[in-house]
């Protein structure tokens, strides 16, 4: 008896081959800076990951990510320098691809908690530094008047950016395979948001909301 049930285990290892869970899933949401003085933003991400072990998955995500944010150099403006940088003013947006690693806590896997980093590709936005200069010069070349200029300093945004992510995401489970998801993400660059004087760098956070779908692990026979 125990060598037939014996030969029966061994049939369906042998005898079946199993495809490991995946998932797939968008969500969209907003952002804030963590440095200087920031603005509400929008972010988008869809993203795969493929299970390895029971409770790791890696795949990878695109993530639309928008920065808004004013750097004020001088707050007193009662004794300004001509040429004074007093503020910058940056709007950007990047589409990141980043390789993604997730790993699921608990019997159900409810709550998952995620690890990314990739580069990003500079999409479009703006920047501009505001300066203190003469406004007016007469023949001799004295001014008499002054103002602040602003100056177009996109040049200073670079093309290319790296993100490194880690959040926090809670799922809902709804219909068979579908849930809804709830997360959180904080990004660090670990470069330059902006080159020039000063260089300048922020941190990230995210709430999202979302759909994701999930694929039961499967057993074919050959």
């Amino acid at each position: 008896m125990k060598k037939i049930s014996l030969v029966i285990i061994l049939s369906l290892f042998t005898g079946f081959v199993s495809f490991s869970q995946g998932m797939f899933g968008a969500q969209a949401g907003i952002g804030d800076g963590t440095a200087y003085k920031p603005k509400l933003t929008p972010a988008v991400e869809a993203y795969y990951l493929q299970q390895i072990f029971p409770r790791i998955y890696i795949g990878g995500t695109f993530f639309f990510q928008r920065y808004s944010f004013t750097n004020t150099l001088i707050k007193d403006t009662s004794n300004l320098n001509y040429g004074d940088v007093i503020s910058i003013r940056q709007k950007s947006a990047y589409l990141f691809f980043c390789p993604k690693i997730d790993f699921g806590f608990g019997f159900h896997k409810y709550i998952h908690a995620s690890l990314s980093f990739g580069p990003g590709l500079y999409m479009g936005g703006n920047q501009y530094t505001y300066q203190f200069q003469p406004f007016w010069t007469n023949t001799s070349g004295a001014s008499y008047g002054k103002d602040t200029v602003s100056t177009n300093t996109s040049y200073n945004i670079p093309k290319v950016i790296y993100r490194v992510a880690a959040g926090i995401s809670e799922r809902i489970p709804t219909h068979r395979y579908w849930n809804i998801i709830c997360s959180q993400e904080f990004t660090f660059l670990p470069g330059y948001i902006s080159h020039g004087t000063p260089n300048m760098s922020t941190g990230y956070f995210c709430f999202q909301v979302g759909i994701m779908h999930k694929y039961p692990m499967k057993f074919v026979e050959y």
